[in-house]
């Protein structure tokens, strides 16, 4: 974390602040957030613990303890897991400024180098999965939506769709905050810069656990574009082809052709997006992720229950998510 935070202190950039919030001031990490404060005395660091409850979504609530102590017109969302490099803000504020209309600019993310089974498969859920559908969305719709790993918005732009007392109570608070400025007639544009997601040492179940979430809000937000999503699974689809029709020529080449597409589309996408060689060594864990991916999406229509950030909650008709109870572990 410290290490994180450090990258969003040192930004080439003339002025501004870097707030960390928090909702609990028993919170462990706001030692370690007053120790980097205090070690970076020539920049602008505060801490905001804040008791703030404007909805069933916590991250939005300590979001709005921030938004009030805010000083400066312009806003940079991030969390605490992602890293940046110093041109970071100058670009995604040029980005920003490039055009009045533009209300929202936003970030995709990777893991370059993932230390764990779990982290491994998240990795290559993003590269290959995640990343690819947002692509494939900006080429059919357009971006109408934001990824809450990184977003610039101002608060005039914000107190248009109500401020964010307005998504208080959704899940996908990026996904409400792109899609609601979006429908104000806002220009939501995504960068090219892709910044860089720490997971640490991700077990395999906390994989599991957020891919599951996504894949239920994701659900939630843009249900006909999530079932369609479902023929990208490539590879369980072609190889349930062989078990139904017999390994036949026909079969095997289409599961062939299938390999051969997923291994070219990573490899792609390792060299233009991930830049980093040594990731290519988890490519053996590919079939693998796409089963596991596939019976996720199939498991989203099973249920409407999520673990998040310690808790557990329902997600209710249009993205509306209601707390059930605090909970250590499981789905």
């Amino acid at each position: 974390m410290r290490e994180n935070i450090e990258s969003f202190c040192k930004q080439d950039y003339p002025i501004y602040e870097i707030l960390l919030g928090f909702t609990e001031p028993s919170d462990s990490a706001i030692i370690e957030a007053r120790e980097i404060a205090e070690s970076l005395p020539d920049h602008n660091i505060r801490i905001v613990v804040s008791s703030k409850d404007i909805g069933a979504n916590r991250k939005v609530s300590n979001l709005q303890g921030l938004l009030e102590a805010a000083k400066y017109p312009l806003l940079v969302v991030s969390d605490s897991d992602m890293r940046v490099g110093a041109d970071y803000l100058k670009r995604i504020v040029a980005e920003y400024q490039s055009d009045e209309r533009i209300g929202l600019v936003t970030c995709l993310y990777k893991i370059s180098e993932p230390r764990s089974l779990g982290a491994a498969f998240e990795s290559l859920t993003i590269a290959l999965d995640f990343i690819p559908s947002v692509i494939v969305a900006r080429r059919l719709e357009g971006i109408t939506f934001g990824l809450g790993a990184s977003m610039i918005v101002s608060k005039g732009a914000l107190e248009s769709i109500g401020g964010l007392p307005a998504i208080a109570e959704h899940i996908a608070d990026d996904y409400q905050l792109g899609n609601r400025l979006w429908k104000k007639g806002f220009k939501i544009v995504l960068s090219d810069y892709v910044i860089e997601d720490v997971v640490g040492r991700m077990s395999l179940s906390e994989h599991m656990i957020h891919q599951l979430r996504w894949a239920r809000t994701n659900r939630s937000s843009r249900p006909t574009g999530f079932l369609g999503y479902g023929i990208t699974h490539l590879l369980p689809f072609s190889a349930l082809f062989v078990i139904v029709k017999g390994p036949d020529p026909l079969s095997l080449s289409i599961l062939g052709i299938a390999i051969f597409i997923r291994i070219s589309q990573a490899i792609v996408l390792l060299q233009k997006v991930v830049c980093e060689i040594r990731w290519i060594k988890w490519l053996i864990l590919l079939p693998v992720k796409d089963f596991l991916s596939f019976g996720i999406w199939i498991w989203s229509f099973l249920g409407t229950k999520v673990s998040w950030r310690g808790e557990k909650y329902e997600i209710l008709k249009g993205g509306k998510i209601k707390r059930i109870r605090p909970i250590n572990s499981g789905f």
